[in-house]
């Protein structure tokens, strides 16, 4: 990745400059250019950093802080300059350093001198967290961070007026040289006709380059010598008005003055307006802010025509754009300040930006989104610039009108933190209801998922505000954003506020509150286990989306309908939403290729394809080198889930545990439950009884009520440990609860993997016949559904053909499986729960043993030999031999050592 900017001229000269700075970035990792404006440290730091890149540095970044006002965004600004998005509820620099402490990156700092705090403070973090992360600042001062180098820039290499005799000898320097070549680009036939003259300019600009190119500039209409005249004057004239100050920062000023004075009025004026610009500017922009007076709209074409052709501004003909050097800013804006223009200038600027994010606005939701962010994002730092006169000029609505408009494209960029900094600043100040609400709603929209209780109190505020205004706009906007929070905080409460929200967006117009409303209505039935109405809820929210031209929305709700159509078994359509999100991620910013990856990946494990393990590494690295914390341990997550199902156990369990104890550390308990009931479930494979008791523990922790969804994987966990245990009458008691619990839900996957698990422990109980009607009943289910049965499955139903075949019942089972296959699901579960709490004795397990078996395996467990036992007894040596050969069977051991551990593992004594 190279996000280096490219300019229209050449790079001349620097060389020995190239090669010190170059062997200050090998011996350090932090090398700042110092001098002054204009002198070319950008260049000459932009030239060291791509002669840099190469197999040993992964990225190259370029971080302008020139447009920047707030050293708050400055780590924001290294975050989006990386291509990293912000994470809701995390520090940028957190973010940053996270992404980066692995990688070998070069990060150049440019015009860092206004915010040298903030660069300083993030560079030496970023130092300490990120030892392969060089970092090349560009600055008038040092930044003072231990271990920092610093490389003076001065000016270009001047004539040497010992070689003034030989034919070339003044262009021949490195001053000469850009002075000749920005001078033909003025004009195409110029030469040196005056070497003396050319060298005696070079020497009294002291090889500065901004004010070597604002004097070449001339050239298209002044000989050498006339260039040189002129400046001689004006440096008398510098001379005797100033004292003090550095010699280079004098000689600039005066060249800039210079050529300032040189322009007719109505360019000076255009210049000098110009500076209100932080981020360039586009000509209908010039037109709408600097249009006035002696300057019409009609002359800017030809005035920032004539001010390039000067070089006193830089064009960028592939973006339409303009801008002024950093530099030339400064002066100017100085200029315009001394005027007391500054101010209706910037009333003008705050005009013109907030009517083109006004309109604008409506297309960051649309198809034509991408095209909306393309037409904003060049002039974030004029939109901030907008948003800070406002609340600086006490004009707090224009600015919370501005920041409505502007509340999306905030959204779509990821700037949470600074899009909530803003609406809290305008909170604390006096504002009209209306505006207010607006603020409300995007400072709830901000937080929802860093900080939902502050977002929850946003939005009760914003359904306050609509109550008292007796609108329904408003409301239905506060109770969208409560339902959102409410949906995973609080279901049953979050399904009635999204019914009400989806009622008034509907009758207010609001189509994409409609859409969000229903989408949030969605995932509260999914949680409440309703996954039919959360389906058909999320799908007419995409259809409303689709006939709105709501994209935005559109790839919300499919997430809903994605997750609803895996909760109700319809794996065709989750893997058809899944590559639906896909084709809509070329039309979307951000997360959405990573949840059409993920999805689909999860599709593909479901149905034992063997594609999902290429879909989760994909979505796996998006959501890496978007820097999202969350999603990447939630993908991590699956990964570990989809190495279990394929009986790669043990990496499986330290993939799905790394995963999981990321997620359990940023707060998402939701999506730990199941995770911790897998874990649970594999330490039972190792062995480890207490291992999973603590990973049950802490699953059950999280659940308020057993008898929501939630705790349908923890009941199957629990019969898991129960077998394990020998309980077996208690095993099946919970596989049934399981069942019951999922077919109630409408919960078909997990319907049908407790359906398979009762007919397990009913197997164990010694109901050959049932069980093998009950797994036919799974199988039929499976084969409906494509639903792939996992490794852990398929283990635990060979374990019962094994003990089928041990009995001699292999061709009854076979035929009572055959006829289960002719059950529908309602048909098996009933037939599943008629038998909870009437089954007999277990055949196989702890519960199959006599008192007199439990007796002699427990006296095992004290590592007493069979004469011992028997003596203890009082029974004959071969009657304990007897009892030990019908344990080993009934337990499925292999020997005393075996039995020992087992018996270990139940804590049971012998006194049993």
């Amino acid at each position: 990745m190279e996000r280096l900017p490219s300019h229209l001229t050449s790079f001349i000269g620097r060389t020995s400059a190239i090669e010190l700075v170059r062997e200050g970035l090998t011996e350090h990792r932090l090398v700042t250019l110092v001098g002054p404006g204009g002198c070319g440290k950008t260049r000459l730091a932009i030239e060291v950093a791509r002669r840099a890149a190469g197999p040993g540095i992964d990225a190259l970044a370029f971080v302008d802080f020139s447009g920047l006002a707030d050293p708050a965004l400055v780590a924001g600004a290294v975050t989006r300059a990386v291509g990293i998005k912000e994470v809701p509820g995390q520090d940028p620099l957190e973010t940053l350093a996270a992404q980066l402490s692995k990688r070998e990156v070069l990060l150049l700092l440019d015009n860092c001198e206004h915010l040298l705090d903030a660069s300083a403070d993030l560079a030496g973090a970023l130092a300490r967290l990120c030892p392969r992360v060089r970092f090349l600042a560009t600055s008038r001062e040092r930044l003072g961070v231990p271990g920092e180098a610093v490389v003076v820039v001065g000016g270009l290499e001047l004539p040497e007026r010992g070689q003034k005799r030989k034919d070339g000898w003044a262009e021949r320097s490195e001053a000469g040289r850009l002075f000749v070549d920005r001078a033909r680009m003025a004009r195409a036939d110029f030469f040196v006709d005056d070497p003396i003259a050319l060298a005696a300019i070079c020497e009294r600009l002291d090889g500065i380059p901004l004010a070597l190119e604002l004097a070449a500039a001339r050239a298209a209409v002044m000989s050498v010598s006339a260039i040189q005249e002129a400046l001689s004057d004006c440096f008398r004239l510098l001379v005797g008005n100033e004292r003090g100050g550095i010699a280079r920062q004098k000689t600039l000023q005066a060249s800039m003055e210079w050529s300032c004075g040189l322009l007719a009025p109505k360019e000076r004026c255009l210049l000098h307006r110009l500076s209100v610009f932080s981020s360039g500017f586009t000509l209908e922009a010039a037109r709408a802010v600097c249009a006035g007076g002696a300057v019409e709209p009609t002359d800017i074409l030809d005035l920032v025509t004539s001010l390039v052709n000067k070089s006193l501004v830089q064009a960028n003909p592939a973006q339409d754009r303009f801008r002024l050097h950093e530099t030339m800013r400064a002066y100017a804006g100085g200029a315009l300040e001394a005027g007391a223009e500054t101010g209706a200038l910037r009333d003008r600027h705050l005009g013109y930006f907030s009517a083109l994010a006004k309109i604008i606005e409506p297309k960051t939701w649309t198809r034509e989104l991408m095209g909306a962010l393309a037409s904003l994002s060049p002039d974030l730092d004029n939109l901030r610039s907008a948003l800070d006169w406002g609340v600086e000029s006490g004009q707090f609505e224009a600015a919370a009108a501005l920041l409505s408009s502007l509340g999306n494209f905030f959204d779509l960029i990821g700037t949470y933190s600074e899009g909530l900094d803003r609406c809290q600043q305008l909170l604390a100040v006096s504002l009209g209801p209306l505006y207010r609400a607006e603020a409300l709603y995007w400072a709830s929209a901000y937080t929802r998922a860093s900080d939902p209780a502050a977002s929850m109190s946003f939005a009760s505020e914003l359904i306050q505000v609509g109550r008292l205004l007796g609108s329904d706009k408003i409301l239905a906007r506060g109770l969208c954003r409560a339902a959102f929070i409410q949906a995973f905080a609080q279901p049953d409460e979050g399904q009635k506020i999204a019914a009400e929200a989806v009622r008034l967006a509907q009758a207010t117009g609001q189509y994409n509150m409609l859409v969000k409303s229903l989408q949030f209505e969605s995932w509260a039935c999914s949680w409440l286990g309703h996954p039919e109405e959360a389906f058909a809820l999320a799908e007419k929210a995409v259809n409303i989306a689709q006939e709105s031209d709501l994209l935005w929305d559109e790839g919300w709700a499919r997430q809903a309908l994605f997750q609803a159509a895996i909760r109700t078994g319809r794996l065709e359509r989750s893997l058809a939403e899944a590559r639906a999100g896909l084709r809509l991620s070329a039309e979307l910013p951000g997360l959405f290729a990573y949840f059409g990856e993920l999805h689909s990946g999860v599709a593909y494990m479901f149905m034992g394809d063997a594609r999902a393990s290429g879909a989760l590494a994909r979505a796996r690295r998006q959501t890496e080198d978007l820097g999202h914390e969350v999603h990447s341990a939630e993908v991590q997550c699956c990964q570990g889930q989809l190495l279990v199902s394929l009986g790669q156990y043990d990496e499986g369990y330290d993939v799905l545990e790394a995963g999981t104890t990321r997620l359990e550390a940023v707060g998402w308990s939701r999506l730990i439950l199941e995770n911790r009931a897998v874990l649970a479930e594999l330490a039972l494979r190792r062995g480890d009884l207490e291992l999973s008791r603590f990973h049950l523990e802490l699953a059950s922790s999280h659940v308020t009520d057993r008898g929501l969804p939630d705790a349908i994987p923890i009941l199957r966990a629990e019969a898991r440990l129960a077998r394990a245990e020998g309980e077996l009458r208690r095993s099946n008691a919970l596989a049934c609860d399981g069942l019951a619990a999922a077919f109630a839900s409408g919960l078909l996957i997990w319907a049908i993997e407790l359906l398979e698990l009762v007919a397990v422990t009913v197997a164990d109980l010694g109901h050959f016949a049932e069980g093998a009607r009950l797994l036919g009943a799974a199988d039929h289910q499976r084969q409906l559904t494509k639903y792939a049965r996992s490794a852990l499955a398929r283990d635990e139903v060979t374990r019962v053909l094994i003990n089928v075949e041990q009995v001699g019942e292999k061709k009854l089972f076979d035929q009572a499986r055959h006829e289960g296959r002719g059950q529908s699901l309602e048909q098996a579960v009933g037939y599943a729960l008629r038998g909870r709490g009437r089954r007999g004795r277990a055949v196989v397990g702890w519960e199959s043993l006599t008192p007199s078996e439990r007796r002699v395996a427990c006296l095992v467990g004290d590592h007493l030999s069979n004469a011992e036992i028997a003596e203890r007894l009082f029974v004959s040596p071969s009657t304990v031999k007897s009892h030990l050969n019908r344990v080993f069977v009934k337990l499925g051991v292999h020997g005393r050592g075996q039995l020992a551990t087992f018996v270990h593992r139940r804590g049971d004594q012998h006194t049993d």
